[in-house]
């Protein structure tokens, strides 16, 4: 019996049972209960609307027997033919053509390689490379994969690479620099503290030219146009060389007016400061300072230039070969000799000016001269006059009917001990020595110290 109940037909061959497509309703899915068998479906559920099917398509009759699909020619896998003697032949053709692709993409492929293997070669590797067999340079390119094997792998998938190792740290911050104070100025031992518009530290370490004797606003708008990058300090304390020398001929009070300048600093915006370079400077009197300063100086800071505008003097002894009291210039002939042999920087100017009742800054410079050599220099004319700079802070300091230019006339160097000299001999003469030390000895200390570098230890 058959699961309808009919009687099964015992036949080699059976008939099969009627049997009814049922079609599902796309908006509400199949029907909870089949039809039965034999029985077609509603007209509602009916797929396609009456009088109209898809070509090749048949509607189901109302005994439910559906029509077989016209489809000629079909068996269980398809038919087949043997390949006509054109068609074989074009498939030669397209499996040569292939190889050739192929074949062409490899060469295409290793002469790449060769040539950046050959770029990044000596010139002689490279031209032996070019010399070998096309063999040899596969061989030779295999054999650099290889090694190169555990490098290239990074450069295929960095991306996988990265999502193996842990992220990397964000970057510090970069440390902004100070914000330092520039309008105004710190009072401190005998003077003032001025941090020009060109004093930029990057951090608590700084620079410092320690100025003796002149006008404060000249000397601070002279550093602002040579371009110092350095706090500068400027004291005065009277007329003449000897109340210079009395003040700092007690040890200690250099290193003390150095403190000073540190609590000013700080005060002014730089953090913990740091002094780092020093620059000695004088006009005229103020030569009295440096000179005890270099006899008594603990060494504690970093020394390394000294800048004297028309001002070393001395007394005369006469049984002397130079007629120079030596004991008077020993301080300045010991930094003559270390700028002889470079360890710091010493630049003089000299007028033309003869005190008579003691030694000229021209006899002194060229004593100094033959200190640092150990034995005679004879200077040369000089031919360069140094560029002429009108100031605001020297309207008032002289009148322009008097103001005068620095004209060179002779120049002799030792190492880095530079003298030159210029002409005239009047009050107005050695003024404009003060008046243009931003084109005259400046320029070399802003040159020194943009380099950078710590000076040596034996300054």
């Amino acid at each position: 019996m058959r699961a309808d109940g009919s009687p099964a037909d015992l036949s080699p061959t059976p008939t099969p049972p009627p049997v009814t497509v049922i079609q599902g309703c796309p908006d509400r899915g199949l029907p909870l209960e089949l039809p039965p068998l034999g029985m077609a479906p509603a007209p509602e559920e009916q797929p396609f609307l009456p009088g109209f099917a898809p070509p090749g398509f048949a509607l189901p009759t109302s005994q439910g027997t559906p029509p077989p699909f016209p489809i000629a020619g079909a068996g269980p896998y398809g038919s087949w033919s043997t390949p006509s003697p054109g068609e074989r032949r074009a498939r030669v053709w397209r499996a040569l053509g292939a190889f050739v692709l192929a074949a062409a993409t490899v060469i295409v492929v290793v002469a790449a390689a060769a040539r950046g293997i050959a770029a990044r070669m000596p010139i002689a590797s490279a031209e032996a490379f070019r010399a070998m067999t096309p063999v040899n340079r596969a061989s030779l390119l295999a054999l650099r994969s290889s090694r190169e094997d555990a490098g290239a792998s990074a450069d295929v998938a960095p991306e996988g690479l990265a999502r193996l190792q842990p992220p990397a740290p964000p970057p510090a911050p970069a440390t902004p620099p100070p914000a330092i104070k520039h309008d105004g100025y710190a009072s401190i031992r005998g003077g003032v503290l001025f941090t020009p518009d060109t004093f930029r530290p990057t951090g608590s370490s700084y620079d410092l030219l320690l100025h003796f004797h002149g006008n404060t606003q000249l000397v601070r708008e002279s550093a602002e146009v040579a371009g110092l990058n350095a706090a500068v300090a400027v004291i005065n304390l009277g007329i003449g060389s000897g109340a210079y020398e009395d003040f700092y001929a007690t040890p200690g009070v250099y290193e003390s007016l150095l403190a000073d300048i540190d609590r000013a600093l700080a005060q002014r915006g730089l953090p913990t400061p740091r002094l780092r370079r020093v620059a000695l400077s004088s006009w005229s009197a103020g030569y009295g300072a440096v000179a005890k300063i270099l006899e008594l100086r603990r060494g504690t800071e970093t020394l390394d230039a000294i800048l004297v505008t028309d001002g070393i003097h001395c007394g005369f002894v006469p049984e002397q070969p130079s007629g120079l009291n030596p004991l008077q210039l020993a301080s300045f002939a010991r930094a003559a000799q270390l700028a002889a042999s470079e360890k710091l920087l010493f630049t003089i100017t000299h007028s033309e000016i003869d005190p008579i009742a003691y030694a000229s800054s021209t006899a002194t410079a060229s004593y100094l001269l033959d200190a640092a050599a150990g034995r005679h220099v004879e200077r040369s004319p000089a031919s360069d006059a140094p560029p002429h700079l009108r100031l605001r802070a020297a309207e008032g300091a002289v009148s322009k009917k008097l103001e005068k230019q620095m004209i060179p006339t002779t120049e002799a160097s030792v190492g880095e001990l530079h003298v030159r000299g210029f002409r005239g001999n009047t009050p107005e003469h050695h003024m404009a020595h003060l008046l243009q030390m931003a084109s005259t000895v400046l320029p070399e200390l802003v040159e020194r110290w943009r380099e950078g570098g710590d000076p040596s230890s034996e300054r």
